[in-house]
């Protein structure tokens, strides 16, 4: 027999275990972004998610650093507006993970890394060559309900890799393999068969 276990008494870094382990598999947003000074900066954030689809907003918290100083993704976003969020597959999972390492204060990780990129068609930020999808973002607003702070940024444009469209237009799903995470480890998203009986959206 099994008993429900209340979070309620449990500290910061408990619930942050707790809900990292069970809200899963948490999407990555590989976000890029440029400072004022025209510094590029690479980090990746799995508290991501889409807040609106009409307009097309995403949503991603940013925690500060261990000090508790701002990272110099939200430092770049409040400053410019601007980021590019892009979805990279599993195969880029150690890229992922590097770009997320402790570094100093505008530390380039696209150069560190040597990733190819392109030029935006809407924003300053660049775009990492041969991600899944890139969403070209400009920001909305941002909400703190603690430590974390949600930025909330609208899609200017946003655009899939040819190999994962079909020839009807549509994404090929077999194709596609999101890195996500679960808890503190990555992980790759798939999706179970089909059901014999659709599923029906909840009111």
């Amino acid at each position: 027999m099994s008993a429900m276990i209340s979070i309620d008494h449990l500290g910061a870094a408990e619930r942050f275990s707790m809900v990292s382990w069970t809200v899963v598999p948490r999407p990555i947003a590989w976000i890029t972004s440029v400072s004022p000074a025209q510094e590029n900066n690479l980090a990746p954030f799995s508290f991501f998610t889409i807040a609106s689809t009409d307009p097309l907003i995403l949503m991603v918290a940013i925690e500060p650093r261990e000090d508790g100083s701002p990272k110099d993704t939200l430092n770049n976003i409040l400053a410019t507006r601007e980021f590019v969020v892009q979805i990279a597959e599993t195969d880029r999972v150690d890229e992922v993970a590097r770009s997320g390492a402790d570094s100093p204060p505008h530390f380039d990780e696209l150069a560190a890394l040597a990733l190819p990129t392109s030029k935006a068609s809407r924003v300053l930020p660049p775009v990492i060559d041969g991600c899944a999808a890139v969403f070209e973002c400009e920001l909305v607003e941002t909400r703190s309900f603690g430590r974390e702070t949600l930025v909330f940024g609208e899609v200017l444009t946003a655009r899939v890799s040819e190999r994962l469209i079909t020839e009807s237009g549509r994404i090929d799903k077999a194709a596609l393999r999101p890195l996500g995470r679960i808890g503190s480890t990555f992980a790759a998203s798939t999706l179970l068969p089909r059901s014999a009986a659709p599923a029906q959206a909840a009111g």
